[in-house]
Order: structure tokens, then C-alpha cells, then sequence
């Protein structure tokens, strides 16, 4: 038979076709990689991607506390977007929460509330303040909190509870102030989550080859003759990749700072030992990687099955609020996540340790705890 002038034999192609099936299922790792991949992150895009926002944690200040207030708190709460969580009792803890990340969104109900809708005279007042970082999460609270308002107008109209003199409609004007980015630019909220994600990718592959390649090349055991101990030759593994991580963060925020007009708006110093901390776990996850695989090809597919997850559950691509919460635990576990919260809290919202320090600690116990399991892994290995 001839394809393109080609003569193939059926014989020939049946050969080499079983060779490669022989071959391919002779790596356990690729025919997972293969055959779970696909399916796993259809499955974690999909659920993420279907669901509409909600849920979205919300903060309350209440000045009025009267019936007409306390009504309009109930229709927040029972639609599906908002989630009040708590009541405060100033609108400086309404910001002060929503900028240490507790909350998305504070509702402020001036203490003029009732009063202003019973003489009608003029539009009551409601400021809703939300976190603006992310524009069309802020974009979508937004439409979906005046639609709450007029709803609520509407039905207290149809009730006969407005009454409107002297000109004045008797309805509730809803204000949305915007926080940290009140143009809500997507580069803003995009351009640190990719520095972010760059530095993840890179310090995780680059290390995931680090004691593979030694084994591939025969020179691991030439190592082990050596009075080195196996924690000396991890830590000196790491430590060329952890400082040309930290500069290859420096260089990548001074683009962001020059090139994309992005300022940093918190503390550098905070953030650059935030750094640190997560490269020194990317670092230790690559580590990780290395001292369980074989080969080399082994370690790119194992970082490409880890890094998928990091992309796409720990909230840089869709919000973690409405992810059903099985998957959202596993949004827990992962590095990224945190580091996010870090970098662009720092850098949109002006929030340092005392706002971050959990997201801090979190990574800093993962490090320890991913260097501690590379380091007890290898000296299994080698015993």
C-alpha cells in the first residue's frame, strides 16, 4: 500500500504498533498522566466554570436597626449571591475586614434609613463597599446588589410602605464604592497571579530534575561515597535554585512596577520575605517530585499533573466562592493559593503581616514540611 509515495506494510506498522504499546505501559506514570489528566481537569473546570458566583462573604454594618433596615439585611442574606457572616457596628471595620480578606463585600446602612424611606421626601442611602481587585467578580456583585435594592423598593411600594411627598420617589439608592482598584483594570488582578505562577512553574521544574539527573547520569552514588550527608546535599541542591528564584522575582516585579504601571502599594519587605518562604516551598514540592521519580521525562509529567491543580483551583483563574467544597480542600493544600492572597494584598490593597500573617505561616510550615518529607524520602532510597 502507498500514502505519498510511502510503501507501507501491514505487517511492519502492526509491529512497531504493538512495540510502542508494550513500551508505553512499561511507564505507569505516563499512562496515568495520560489517561487521568484529561479527565481531572475537565472535571475541576467544569464544576468551577458552571456554577454561578455566590456565596460571596459578606460583612454588615447596621446603623439604623430598624424594621425597614433589618428587612433589607433578609434580602441580602436570602439571595444566593450574598452570605452575611457578620455584623460589625462601624463602617472602619466594615473596610478593615474586607482589606485583611475576610470579607468580599460590606453593607453600610446609614442610620437614616427608615426614617428617609417613611417620609419619602428623598432616596434612602445604602453603600455597598466591596473588594475591586478582581473587576468582573466586582462588576457582577455590583449588578447583583442593585437588583436586591430595586426588588426590595418594589415589594415595600407594592406593600404600601413607601410613600413619596413632595416630589421625592421613596426608594433606595444604592452607592457601590470600590476599593483598591476602582477601575477595576484586569492587569491589576492578573499581572501579579501570573508573576506568581511563573515563579511557581520554574522553581518546581528546574528543582524536579535535581536529583533525577544525578541518577541518570550515574553520579548519585558517586555522591553518597562521600562523607556529605543526604540533608547537606538536598539543602545545597536547593539554594542555587532559591536564589535564582528570588532574582528572578525581583527582575519580574520591577516589570510589573515599570512596564505594566503597577505600583506596590504595601510593604516590599514583607513581600519580598513572602517570597522567600514560597520559593523555598515550590522548591521543596520539586525536591519532592525528584527523590520519587526515575527519569526525567517522569518528573516534567508529574510537575505538569501538580502545576494544572495550582492553576486552576487556587483562584487565579476562577474565585474559590462558588467550587464545591471537596474541591475547594484541596484548593487549601496548595502553595499557590496563599501566595496569591499574599501578592496581591500587598500589592493592590497596601495589607502587610498583620493582615497576611496566616497565609505567612501556612507556607512556611509547608516548606518545612515538603523539604523535611524530600529529605527523609531520599535517605529511604539510598539505605
Amino acid at each position: 500500500m502507498k500514502i505519498f509515495n510511502l510503501e507501507l506494510t501491514w505487517n511492519g506498522v502492526r509491529s512497531i504498533f504493538k512495540k510502542e504499546l508494550i513500551q508505553l505501559f512499561r511507564d505507569p506514570y505516563l499512562v496515568a498522566f495520560i489517561i487521568a489528566l484529561p479527565i481531572v481537569q475537565l472535571l475541576v473546570t467544569g464544576l468551577a466554570v458552571e456554577r454561578d458566583l455566590k456565596h460571596i462573604a459578606t460583612v454588615v454594618c447596621n446603623y439604623d436597626k430598624q424594621n425597614a433596615s433589618i428587612e433589607l439585611e433578609k434580602a441580602f442574606d436570602k439571595s444566593r449571591l450574598f452570605d452575611i457572616q457578620e455584623y460589625v457596628y462601624s463602617q472602619e471595620a466594615v473596610v478593615s475586614a474586607i482589606r485583611q480578606g475576610k470579607y468580599r463585600v460590606g453593607i453600610i446602612i446609614p442610620p437614616n434609613y427608615s426614617e428617609t424611606l417613611q417620609l419619602g421626601q428623598e432616596n434612602a442611602k445604602v453603600d455597598v463597599v466591596l473588594d475591586g481587585t478582581q473587576g468582573t467578580i466586582a462588576q457582577s456583585i455590583v449588578n447583583g446588589a442593585k437588583l436586591i435594592v430595586a426588588n426590595q423598593s418594589r415589594e415595600m411600594l407594592e406593600r404600601g410602605q413607601l410613600h413619596s411627598n413632595g416630589g421625592g420617589t421613596g426608594l433606595v439608592d444604592m452607592r457601590a464604592k470600590i476599593l483598591y482598584n476602582p477601575e477595576m483594570k484586569s492587569s491589576y488582578f492578573l499581572v501579579p497571579a501570573i508573576l506568581a505562577i511563573v515563579m511557581h512553574m520554574l522553581t518546581i521544574l528546574f528543582t524536579s530534575f535535581a536529583i533525577v539527573r544525578e541518577r541518570e547520569s550515574g553520579t548519585l552514588e558517586q555522591l553518597m561515597v562521600t562523607p556529605i550527608r543526604p540533608a547537606d546535599l538536598m539543602v545545597g541542591k536547593v539554594l542555587p535554585y532559591a536564589a535564582i528564584g528570588f532574582v528572578d522575582m525581583i527582575l519580574t516585579l520591577v516589570v510589573m512596577i515599570w512596564f505594566f504601571d503597577i505600583p506596590i502599594t504595601g510593604s516590599f519587605w514583607f513581600l519580598c520575605l513572602a517570597s522567600i518562604v514560597f520559593i523555598f516551598t515550590s522548591l521543596g514540592i520539586g525536591l519532592l517530585i525528584s527523590t520519587t521519580c526515575q527519569t526525567q521525562v517522569q518528573s516534567i509529567q508529574v510537575t505538569t499533573g501538580f502545576f494544572l491543580p495550582s492553576l486552576l483551583l487556587s483562584g487565579f483563574v476562577f474565585p474559590l466562592e462558588p467550587i464545591p467544597w471537596f474541591i475547594k480542600m484541596v484548593s487549601y493544600c496548595l502553595p499557590m493559593t496563599y501566595y496569591l492572597d499574599i501578592i496581591r494584598g500587598v500589592v493592590i490593597k497596601g495589607t502587610g503581616p498583620q493582615e497576611l500573617w496566616f497565609q505567612t505561616i501556612v507556607l512556611l510550615g509547608l516548606a518545612g514540611l515538603l523539604m523535611g518529607a524530600s529529605v527523609l524520602r531520599f535517605k529511604k532510597q539510598i539505605a
